[in-house]
């Protein structure tokens, strides 16, 4: 299988009011969205959506990132030509969300891989358990 691009996420300064935009807009189904900060997914059934509240950059600084959907198999296949590209493997936060493990290109864009995007009403974000994917650290030695 070949990855496919699954979404875009943009940072907003009110992603509840980007919601109803993009939704009236284009006629996009809000597929779910935080009480807490408003982050709001939108889905055309192949493609989400997400807008992001402005608190995400104290996690990751860019405005904008994008994901592809990818098994866990076919991440793992491609590490090897990525990591020679000079791609860094991240997990992804472990909170439910669907990111697996997420690299930046040579101009430090992000890059989100996953088994699975919600793009629909009902889909849930996470459908596969997490592994890691972060190279493990070396063991401090005691002084």
């Amino acid at each position: 299988m070949r990855p496919k691009f699954r979404h875009i996420a943009i940072v907003c300064k009110d992603p509840r009011a980007m919601a109803e935009w993009y939704s009236k807009a284009f006629d996009l189904e809000i597929i779910r969205q935080s009480e807490k900060n408003g982050v709001t997914y939108l889905g055309d059934e192949d493609f989400c959506l997400v807008l992001l509240h402005e608190g995400f950059n104290a996690e990751s600084p860019e405005p904008w990132h994008f994901g592809m959907e990818m098994t866990q198999e076919e991440i793992e296949a491609a590490r090897p030509k990525l990591e020679a590209l000079g791609a860094e493997f991240h997990d992804g936060t472990r909170d439910g969300r669907s990111v697996e493990v997420y690299i930046r290109d040579p101009e430090g864009h992000r890059i989100d891989m996953a088994p699975f995007w919600p793009t629909k009403k009902g889909d849930t974000p996470r459908q596969h358990d997490y592994r890691s994917w972060e190279p493990a650290r070396e063991p401090q030695v005691a002084r």
